[in-house]
């Protein structure tokens, strides 16, 4: 086990609803959808457990007292769990003025639906070391538009057509590291996107950077095509 990492606070967001796997988070809680024997929550409480991490929030709104029933009858050594109640839906980052006086330094926020394999050690000294005040987990994808896209000039005539072209985005993951001070400037109501966070850290000319990995890398349980594909992975 890694020990770098033991003194960085760990937050899961696990308060959403999950309706894009309606509908069968209308029984359970996304954070419990099973994964080879475990709940995806597990599957991330043990990534950070390999880096020294023993101790998580996990923010909880919808169906919160199945997910805090299933964890107390867990009741795993191996690490400590405070559960964070929210009151009402805060969005993906505003239940950090909750806990603000409790957090470390520098605070790894991580969705409760996706499973990370890289090196968490990597992702913190690339934050430290540019001095960071958000760093953006970003993944490296390619996509693929299905048809033959027409090129036109200023009059509508065809210059070309570019059959099937294939583009690389870097996309957001919701794997974030954020220096506590930037909780500073939250704003002072309560609920909060990290996109709208990202737009007053912009404003203010603060720094975030862009943590780039590999797609495969990335496992996203969030929608059914992709939980279906990590599934298969895990088997």
């Amino acid at each position: 086990i890694n020990k770098k990492l033991k003194n960085i606070s760990v937050v899961i967001m696990a308060g959403g609803k999950g309706k894009r796997l309606m509908p069968f988070t209308k029984v359970l809680p996304k954070p419990l959808i099973p994964l080879r024997g475990k709940t995806v929550l597990e599957h991330i409480i043990e990534k950070f457990t390999n880096f020294g991490n023993k101790h998580f929030y996990i923010t909880i709104n919808f169906k919160s007292r199945i997910i805090k029933s299933y964890f107390q009858e867990a009741n795993s050594k191996k690490y400590k769990i405070s559960f964070v109640k929210e009151k009402n839906p805060m969005g993906t980052i505003g239940s950090l003025k909750l806990i603000k006086n409790k957090l470390e330094s520098n605070i790894f926020i991580c969705n409760c639906d996706t499973i990370m394999n890289f090196d968490y050690n990597d992702l913190l000294s690339f934050h430290q070391k540019n001095n960071f005040d958000l760093t953006i987990v970003a993944s490296k994808k390619n996509f693929t538009i299905p048809y033959g896209l027409c090129e036109i000039n200023s009059k509508n005539e065809l210059k070309a057509i570019n059959e099937k072209p294939k583009n690389r985005y870097l996309v957001n993951t919701g794997m974030y590291l954020l220096n506590k001070k930037t909780i500073e400037k939250f704003p002072k109501k309560n609920f909060l996107d990290v996109d709208e966070l990202i737009e007053i850290l912009i404003k203010d000319k603060k720094k975030i950077g862009v943590f780039s990995i590999d797609d495969s890398a990335w496992n996203d349980l969030g929608v059914w095509p992709e939980y279906q594909k990590t599934v298969k992975k895990f088997v």
